[in-house]
């Protein structure tokens, strides 16, 4: 009985649908040709929302601008990213950014389809968080992919590379001032970092 079980199972299992999903980076001078809006800012506030289908159970954060890079911005901006938490339930969507208030980053943003609330292109592609830098208490971003190495390296990207070095946001902002102005198709020049 107990082999019979076994085999039931098992033919079960093998006639199951597997599916994945695989994110490729998209180049940064796409991120910033596909943003209408460019902005840096800090969230003073996050609301979820239960859309119901097919939106579901979004997060809405409230950017206070501090500058705009592209596009034209109010003081304030709202971005709407999948996933948040409503009672003891959490709702994630994998490679959805979370926001909390307090945080700052630079936002590369297109406006939703059914409301005035930005998204951010390719969800976490979209968002680079400012930090301190450690050693000076500057602000800094991870460096962004460029001709599909990152800026501050001469090799292709690798996740946790001691080598990668942050960089400075007023760099960062030069870089995507470039990257603007740059025609289609040119290329960019990377950041040499220090």
């Amino acid at each position: 009985m107990r082999k019979l079980f076994v085999i039931a199972a098992a033919v079960a299992l093998a006639s199951l649908t597997l599916a994945a999903h695989v994110v490729i980076p998209a180049e940064f001078k796409e991120v910033v040709s596909d943003a209408t809006l460019i902005v840096r800012g800090r969230i003073t506030d996050v609301r979820v929302v239960d859309g119901g289908p097919p939106a579901g159970v979004e997060s809405v954060a409230t950017v206070a601008v501090e500058s705009v890079l592209k596009g034209q911005a109010s003081d304030f901006v709202y971005i709407r990213v999948p996933g948040g938490q409503i009672g003891q339930v959490r709702h994630v969507m994998v490679g959805a950014p979370t926001f909390k208030p307090g945080q700052r980053a630079l936002f590369f943003l297109r406006p939703g389809v059914t409301d005035t609330a930005y998204r951010p292109i390719g969800l976490t592609m979209g968002v680079f968080r400012v930090q301190s830098d450690p050693k000076n208490g500057q602000p800094v971003v991870e460096p962004p992919l460029v001709g599909g190495k990152t800026a501050a390296l001469s090799g292709p990207a690798v996740r946790g590379d001691v080598r990668r070095r942050m960089m400075p946001v007023s760099e960062f902002e030069s870089l995507v001032r470039l990257v603007i102005a740059s025609p289609a198709g040119q290329a960019v020049p990377r950041w040499g970092g220090r």
